[in-house]
């Protein structure tokens, strides 16, 4: 009797929804790099000249490109997005690191920017 309770009690353990089992799961940095191109991707088709340039069904697979850089597929995203929803403090933990790698890279687009435009004033004002 007592094996059959601890049976059960093992078993009701394993099955914790709110844990994430790494079978079939992205890795968690090739995860944040896809979420960064997916951002940096919206970012881009979201702009005014290119929202609605093509047909809804054009754009079904707009992340196909991102999946096929990454070697993942929409399989493997789709089963690790459902288990970090699950554990809504590891997804906040990924979404801190999305946002802060958009950060930097937006802060060395704006730099960069600057200087070109520094560089190109001082080039027409000699």
């Amino acid at each position: 009797m007592l094996t059959i309770i601890l049976l059960i009690l093992s078993l009701s353990c394993s099955n914790d929804p709110t844990k994430i089992s790494k079978k079939d799961m992205i890795e968690k940095d090739v995860f944040i790099d896809i979420l960064v191109d997916m951002h940096i991707l919206d970012a881009i088709t979201n702009e005014s000249e290119y929202y609605r340039k093509f047909a809804p069904e054009d754009s079904i697979n707009i992340y196909k490109l991102i999946f096929e850089k990454h070697k993942v597929t929409q399989a493997e995203f789709d089963s690790t997005v459902s288990a970090y929803t699950r554990r809504s403090d590891l997804y906040k933990e990924i979404y801190d690191e999305v946002l802060l790698q958009l950060s930097v890279r937006l802060d060395s687009t704006e730099t960069l920017i600057k200087e070109e435009y520094e560089e190109s004033y001082r080039q027409n004002s000699e």
